[in-house]
């Protein structure tokens, strides 16, 4: 938020003690404040996306603030540029065999499908990035041995936060109850059979190894008949 300094605020009273013109005075005003405005978005501090109040009104110009207490609100739309690079970041860190995982990752909106412009995203919303493809799961947690590390939402979501201080960010799995997958399968996935604990695990220093033998989970959640839940990363804009 910019709103008139005390020093702004000093030089007006200056500028009207002499008489100047109040649209010149405006003019000033609203220069200052838009060169302010694009230091932040060319620092990369502040989103080239963002809505302006003065006086808060969306339809007023800079120039026509209130010279006495008036406000000029920049409100960067922070959480559509996290969410368009966190999609990137998922898609590069995603293995490429077939591809089908990589072009998987799906955006959600309050749990809705959602395929319109990302710009188009409200910071009030409630994003998730899921990827849909059936062996999603496995590769999040490490049940399937493949060219990358498990975890993959949560290395993101702390990149993630690191890059957009103002974004509230983190993993989960997700109940998906409409769309297709990337090979046309109705989602969500229902599990065909028991589900597999793999008894492969992956570290840093070892990559790959093997802890047990596998086995047949008694889970609740991996029983023949359940839907699958799918690894998400959730983002949404802290106020």
């Amino acid at each position: 938020m910019i709103k008139l300094s005390s020093a702004l605020q000093k030089d007006i009273q200056l500028l009207s003690a002499h008489r100047r013109d109040r649209g010149d005075i405006g003019r000033d005003i609203a220069a200052y404040c838009r060169a302010d405005r694009d230091s932040l978005i060319a620092s990369g501090r502040a989103s080239r996306h963002f809505d302006r109040l003065v006086d808060w009104s969306l339809s007023k110009p800079e120039e026509a603030v209130d010279l006495q207490n008036g406000r000029i609100i920049y409100s960067f739309r922070q959480l559509a540029d996290a969410v368009r690079w966190g999609l990137e970041e998922l898609k590069r860190c995603s293995p490429l065999h077939s591809g089908a995982y990589r072009k998987s990752w799906t955006l959600y909106i309050d749990g809705t499908p959602y395929v319109g412009n990302i710009d188009d995203i409200s910071d009030g919303s409630e994003v998730w990035i899921v990827n849909t493809m059936p062996y999603a799961r496995k590769i999040e947690v490490g049940g399937q041995r493949v060219s990358i590390p498990p975890r993959v939402t949560d290395r993101v979501a702390r990149a993630v936060k690191r890059r957009f201080g103002g974004v509230t960010v983190w993993s989960a799995f997700k109940d998906i109850s409409d769309g297709t997958d990337a090979r046309g399968g109705y989602l969500p996935y229902i599990l065909r059979g028991r589900g597999v604990a793999s008894g492969i695990t992956w570290s840093r220093k070892t990559g790959w190894t093997r802890l047990h033998r596998p086995y047949r989970t008694r889970r609740k959640d991996r029983q023949a008949g359940q839907p699958m839940r799918y690894p998400a990363l959730v983002l949404g804009r802290r106020f």
